[in-house]
């Protein structure tokens, strides 16, 4: 079976998001079932096997885009109502999106945006959980 006929298999395997998460980031099935992306002559960068797309929700599959570490995941799993999704555009500005979109967390109580980048930065443990207590203390108010 040649690559265009197995991604289209497999993609019929997904969830309308998982699909357009894949299609946002132009990403390609290769022979071992795992979705990439080649970009700009640049080797070709793995995002995850197929058995882990079909396994998580887009949640598990945003962080691993990422490269966020479980304790955010937990975190933001357990608290995903406090947050809506926005993405970025010079124009528009930020833009109210779907999770699979998403580029930004807006935490609703303190109208903190909280881009994903930032998160990718955090590397202690410590500095996560002080900026949980900082995004929790808005909520006592």
């Amino acid at each position: 079976m040649d690559n265009i006929k197995l991604e289209e298999k497999l993609k019929a395997e997904l969830s309308d998001e998982k699909i357009k998460f894949i299609e946002k980031y132009s990403l390609e099935i290769n022979s071992r079932r795992q979705w990439i992306t080649r970009r700009n002559n640049t080797p070709e960068r793995l995002y995850f096997s197929h058995k882990f797309i079909l396994r998580n929700n887009i949640l598990e599959i945003v962080f691993r885009k990422y490269q966020l570490c479980f304790a955010k995941l937990k975190y933001f799993r357990a608290n995903i109502e406090k947050y809506d999704f926005y993405k970025h555009t010079p124009k528009e500005n930020f833009i109210k999106t779907e999770l699979w979109d998403a580029e930004f967390f807006y935490h609703k109580q303190s109208g903190t945006m909280i881009d994903f980048r930032y998160l990718q930065q955090i590397r202690k443990v410590e500095d996560f959980l002080e900026l949980i207590e900082w995004l929790d203390s808005f909520e006592k108010e």
